[in-house]
């Protein structure tokens, strides 16, 4: 069914992002209550991705002419961090899809039409991994046979973009992930002909459903192929500003509902204080009174900021340097990676800090904070939000040393 013409789509104006952060915010309440039910089933709940798509969660990264709101990575880093306060899980599910979008949109008309012709609320999912993937050769396309593992977001997806080995046509060297004659591609796969494996089975972001998606035979036409190459340069300059932006720049939405998550621990750690709970084995009567308390929250109220000034920075950076006619230099890219990865940083030892002001209640199963804690521990080790591979992009970039680190930068 066509959304634009749904009586009870409830879609914010595709010219406000302040109004996708409002809706965000509103679907608190749903997504809080069914975070545990989440956990349990490590994957989203049917009531969760219904909210979700009604609030227009799954159009965030859609061409405006078909209807999506194409919304900028600064709108898009809000809109997730918001989601993130009340289930990273959720955050990151729909972050996949906005990136998986970001990737789609790219790949010409005829695909754009192929997945949001009938309508823009269609979540999505990606792996760019093509290890042990197969794609034959047939008339007007492929048949491609493999499997997809950590596919965050594959039980809500209808499309996904999956990395395959391509033909070489005159590709000089070789290139990581493919076999002799072939180079690394993706393509755009109908979730309707792929199974999905549960094996999804982690200690954090558990309702994310990352997990096996498998092809055996499934035919893609040529038109919804790129050669990974292409997408990871980006340099097609005559489409919509957003989508002339690199996947290692995408990085920055990674990071957001880790944003998130860390806003969520603090809120509820500030909360307790200020119900004036009693530091044990001091002669302290309420946790506010201790300079000890006093700092950790200070300095984790800062770090949590500087994550916050240093991805909204960057997410600044990379919207003007998509609008404009150049692309950007690889310094400039090298630095979105640096900034994500302090950031995530600051984050991890921000919510350190605030666990220990909760103290061992802080790790009851009955609290969202143990839940909070081990879902930004997961998704921290997520490789795109690696700070150690982050500095060497920088510090290489910073003496002009071009020699690649990794092809996301």
């Amino acid at each position: 069914m066509n959304r634009l013409n749904d009586p009870q789509d409830n879609t914010p104006p595709l010219d406000s992002a302040s109004s996708l952060v409002e809706a965000a915010r509103a679907l608190s309440p749903v997504l809080l209550r069914e975070a545990d039910e989440a956990e349990r089933e490590s994957r989203l709940t049917a009531e969760a991705t219904r909210a979700l798509r009604l609030a227009g969660m799954f159009r965030l990264g859609v061409p405006r002419s078909l209807g999506g709101h194409e919304l900028p990575l600064t709108a898009c880093v809000d809109v997730l961090a918001e989601l993130g306060q009340s289930c990273p899980s959720s955050a990151w599910v729909v972050m996949l899809s906005y990136g998986a979008q970001q990737i789609a949109a790219s790949f010409g008309e005829q695909a754009r039409l192929d997945l949001w012709g009938d309508g823009a609320d269609v979540p999505m999912c990606g792996v760019f991994g093509s290890a042990g993937v197969t794609a034959e050769p047939v008339e007007g396309g492929l048949l491609v046979f493999g499997r997809w593992s950590w596919a965050s977001g594959c039980r809500q997806a209808e499309w996904g973009v999956f990395g395959v080995p391509l033909a070489r046509s005159g590709a000089r060297g070789t290139e990581p992930g493919a076999g002799p004659g072939t180079r690394p591609g993706v393509a755009l796969l109908p979730m309707s002909r792929l199974a999905v494996e549960a094996t999804w089975d982690m200690a954090g972001m558990r309702g994310t459903g990352s997990d096996t998606v498998v092809a055996d035979g499934v035919f893609v036409p040529h038109h919804r192929t790129r050669p990974f190459a292409e997408v990871v340069a980006h340099e097609e300059r005559a489409c919509e500003p957003l989508y002339r932006v690199p996947p290692g720049s995408l990085t920055l939405t990674t990071a957001a509902p880790l944003l998130g998550a860390a806003r969520a621990v603090l809120r509820t750690t500030l909360e307790s204080v200020e119900r004036g709970k009693p530091m044990a084995m001091s002669l302290h009567p309420r946790l506010a009174d201790s300079p000890s308390v006093q700092a950790a929250l200070a300095d984790a109220t800062t770090l949590i900021d500087s994550a916050s000034l240093h991805l909204a920075r960057s997410a600044a950076a990379v919207d003007a340097a998509a609008a404009s006619p150049a692309a950007p230099s690889l310094l400039d890219r090298a630095r979105v990676r640096m900034d994500v990865g302090h950031a995530c940083t600051c984050l991890l030892q921000a919510v350190r800090l605030l666990l220990t002001v909760n103290g061992a209640s802080g790790f009851s199963r009955a609290r969202a904070v143990q839940r909070y804690w081990r879902d930004l521990e997961t998704a921290a080790r997520h490789p795109t939000l690696n700070p150690g591979l982050a500095r060497e992009m920088y510090g290489r970039a910073l003496v002009g040393d071009q020699r690649p680190v990794s092809p996301m930068v």
